[in-house]
């Protein structure tokens, strides 16, 4: 691979919401610390900063709600340097297409790193608005591993 080159993960979900309520629990701090992390905090304009407990952290590019969200993903661990763009696309009544886009990923172990991670992320966010309960990373794994039969919460894991 071209050391120039990089890589762009896209993962789509449809969830059952409004394009509002999913961008909303999708950005809003308190929300966000139920589905995807603990003590996230956030300056919800464009040039506002974000971090949470585990150490994501980065700058709104884009807010356009319902539409669209855009930051920078600067977790020193997990590919820092990278940008991450969101759109809500109301499908029809009670159905919105969630498209996440990571951009700028270095590598093919970088791709797939965020892949799965991503892949759990969304999983726990339909879960979350769709009946309140997000999906805890440990239960996603066990069922994506097949220990389970049935994935927590009736719901399949994303597959990409």
């Amino acid at each position: 691979m071209n050391p120039d080159s990089k890589l762009t993960l896209i993962l789509n979900k449809t969830v059952i919401s409004t394009s509002k309520h999913a961008f909303e629990a999708f950005i809003e701090p308190a929300e966000m610390s139920q589905w995807f992390t603990t003590s996230a905090k956030a300056d919800l304009r464009v040039g506002g900063k974000y971090s949470n407990a585990d150490g994501d952290r980065g700058e709104f590019l884009t807010l356009d709600p319902p539409r669209e969200v855009a930051f920078t993903w600067e977790n020193s661990k997990h590919c820092p340097g990278t940008v991450v763009t969101v759109s809500f696309t109301s499908e029809s009544a009670g159905m919105v297409l969630i498209s996440l886009e990571h951009s700028g990923l270095r590598s093919q172990a970088d791709y797939e790193d965020m892949q799965g991670g991503w892949s759990w992320a969304l999983d726990s966010f339909k879960s979350y608005v769709e009946t309140g309960r997000p999906i805890p990373h440990e239960e996603w794994l066990k069922a994506r591993s097949g220990k389970n039969k049935q994935p927590p919460g009736g719901l399949e894991p994303s597959t990409c």
